[in-house]
């Protein structure tokens, strides 16, 4: 009888579960640079929107190609936003620090690689997240440098990865030169008209003041608008109207005058001889009427034939401004009789 001899043979089997994690496909990617020209500095503002979020302790990193200059790094450089959806819009600031701390988020520079890691702050998936860098970057504080682009012309790739498994790139497009320069002329413009070039005061008497009219050859009792100026320009600093002129004077024996008022104005004095004008405007920007003419119920006149006088001035461009003028006229029971008349010239100025 033989023996049968059996051998139990016991292998051990380990298994082990291993997790693959996918990395999702970032969306909606762009980068908009306050200048895409070769050699200079530039903001840069970076959205993307992520379908699997950021989680605590995990981190978004920026890396730009060789080329790009990154400059001296500063935390206020950088600044980081989400939106409620995934649509790009409506951003809320998250807060930075150079190191992540609770809902503070830490940003770091190395090399061409830009880096924002979260404390315990979360990022739902789903959502659009903006990365300001440079002088945009203007929460909390101001941005103090920029990137500057590459000094050859051409399209360059920034890529976005972290440990929030996410990745994507954006392709930037560095030209020559971004600008496009432009010039155009606008004709300086002076217009300058008067409504009516022959007034007329009849006949004068000691006892009342008479009022010059364009439409009553004898003249008027009572105040009247004798003619307007009309002055519009596109001049810069505006215009001068200035008046010259003698005073009424005798056409017999040019030694006879009706006396001026003067620069200083005065009220009609029946009586006294006077000659004086009164004007107020309408209409214009920054015109003013000069003190010798703008008395309320007062008139003043202390042109000559050769010497002109400021009448009035206009600080900048202006629309038709129009000065309403009224002549006075008073002499005294001894003024020389004869026909009286007056020349006056009315010169608009524009200041370029």
């Amino acid at each position: 009888m033989s023996a049968l001899t059996i051998f139990a043979v016991v292998l051990g089997v380990s298994i082990t579960h291993v997790e693959i994690v996918h990395a999702a496909a970032l969306s909606s990617l762009s980068d908009s640079q306050s200048s895409v020209k070769i050699n200079t500095l530039s903001d840069h503002t970076i959205q993307f929107v992520t379908p699997t979020g950021v989680a605590a302790g995990q981190n978004i990193t920026l890396t730009f190609p060789a080329g790009y200059t990154m400059g001296s790094f500063n935390v206020n450089n950088i600044d980081l936003a989400t939106s409620t959806s995934a649509t790009c819009s409506g951003f809320t600031d998250a807060l930075v620090s150079s190191s992540a701390s609770g809902l503070t988020w830490g940003v770091a520079q190395g090399s061409q690689t830009i880096t924002i890691t979260s404390g315990t702050a979360v990022i739902p998936a789903n959502r659009c997240i903006q990365i300001e860098i440079g002088s945009n970057a203007t929460s909390g504080a101001t941005g103090v440098s920029q990137i500057t682009n590459p000094a050859t012309p051409g399209s360059y790739e920034i890529l976005v990865a972290g440990s929030f498994t996410d990745t994507g790139s954006i392709t930037t497009t560095i030209i020559n030169d971004d600008t496009v320069a432009m010039t155009g002329t606008v004709p300086q413009s002076l217009t300058f008209t008067i409504s009516t070039s022959t007034i007329y005061f009849g006949n004068l008497g000691s006892g009342a003041a008479k009022f010059a009219s364009s439409t009553n050859t004898s003249g008027d009792t009572t105040e009247t608008i004798a003619h307007t100026l009309g002055v519009s320009t596109n001049a810069p600093s505006g215009f001068a109207l200035t008046v010259r002129g003698q005073t009424l004077t005798s056409q017999q024996n040019s030694a006879n005058t009706i006396s001026y008022i003067g620069a200083s104005y005065a009220s009609s004095t029946a009586g006294t001889e006077q000659f004086g004008i009164r004007a107020t405007e309408t209409g214009g920007t920054g015109v003013t009427v000069d003190q010798t003419f703008s008395g309320a119920t007062s008139y003043g006149y202390d042109g000559t034939a050769t010497t002109s006088a400021l009448f009035a001035t206009g600080s900048g461009a202006t629309l038709t401004s129009t000065l309403s003028l009224r002549y006075l006229a008073n002499i005294s029971a001894i003024t020389e009789a004869g026909t009286y008349a007056a020349s006056l010239v009315y010169v608009a100025t524009a200041n370029f």
